[in-house]
This record gives structure tokens, sequence and C-alpha cells, in this order.
């Protein structure tokens, strides 16, 4: 007794869908058996076929398939996937770094008068760069930042040593502040 199907893919030579190598053998010899002919011509006939079928082939239905296919395929839908979801990692990663940057104290650094220092001249100059829209102040005395976050003011040094502080305040209340010590000594 064999399946009608298994009948008509032997006949079609479509053994891919039997169950088995095994099972074919089995069903090529009851079948010859059937209609009469030399099963032992018709199993040597049906071998010489079947020689070129791979091991993967007596396998069982569905375990040689998956190995055999790729990881991973780049479908439409998941490159779609993908894209989406990168732009959606870039859209995150900036507005949080943007909003990190807004939230933190603003960056001070002081160019001249570096460390502590003498000055030679009464009056020191004071140069530095912040952030663009940060405010700076300094000793107490608000000084214009330009465009690119530099800054520049002059300061009167009275005999001694001379404290300058330096305020960055960012338009959300934090701020950084830097103190130099210059000293002084009129000739």
């Amino acid at each position: 007794k064999i399946r009608l199907k298994f009948l008509e893919a032997m006949e079609a030579d479509d053994f891919s869908k039997l169950p088995s190598l095994g099972y074919a053998k089995g069903f090529v010899k009851n079948y010859s058996d059937y209609l009469g002919l030399d099963s032992a011509a018709v199993l040597a006939f049906f071998r010489r076929q079947t020689e070129d079928v791979t091991r993967a082939s007596l396998l069982p239905k569905g375990m040689a398939e998956p190995l055999n296919k790729p990881m991973f395929i780049l479908t439409p839908g998941r490159f779609l996937a993908l894209l989406v979801a990168s732009f959606g990692v870039v859209f995150f990663l900036y507005f949080g770094l943007q909003y990190r940057r807004l939230y933190q104290a603003p960056q001070l650094i002081i160019e001249q008068p570096v460390g502590e220092s003498v000055a030679k001249e009464k009056r020191i100059d004071i140069l530095g760069r912040t952030d663009p829209d940060a405010t700076v102040t300094v000793n107490g005395m608000s000084v214009l930042v330009r465009s690119d976050g530099r800054f520049f003011d002059q300061l009167s040094l009275v005999s001694g040593v001379n404290r300058i502080t330096v305020v960055a305040t960012s338009r959300f209340g934090k701020i950084t502040t830097v103190t130099r010590n210059v000293g002084f000594q009129q000739p």
C-alpha cells in the first residue's frame, strides 16, 4: 500500500516529496513488484539516478533545509525596519547630547593669565573661551562673549596679590568658576 501522492512523485522522478531515501527504495521495490518488473534492475536504476543526492537529503525534512539557509536574509521589510531603527537611534543620540549640553555647566577656559603669575604692568588682559550662549563676569563685571565663545577684558591691578574670578553662567543657571591669582609690584 503506497499513497497516491508518493506514486505520482516516483513516476515524476521527484524523490524530494518522499519521506526519506530508505522509504523511496522500499516504494520502488514494492511498485516494481506490483508492475511485474525485475525489482533488482529497477532498484539499480533508482540508485544510479539518486547517486548524486547529498547526505543532507538523508536527513529528515526540516532539518537539512534550515541548516543550509543563511542566518540573516535582508528583505525589504527588514531593510526598512533597520533604516527606521537607525534613524531612531541617531535621533535619540542627537537630542540626548543636546539636552545634556543645555543642562550642564558651561565650559570655561582661561587662556590668559595662566595659573599663578606675576604681572609687570598695571593693566592685565583676561582672555578666555566659553559656550557662545553663556554670560561671563570678571570680578562681578559683565563681559561681552563673541559668537565663537571667546571673551576679552582688561583689569587694573593693585599692588600685591590680585584675585581674578571669572564666572560663566549658562541660560539655565549652571555656573562654572575659575580663579587666578596675579601678583603685581609697583616700581
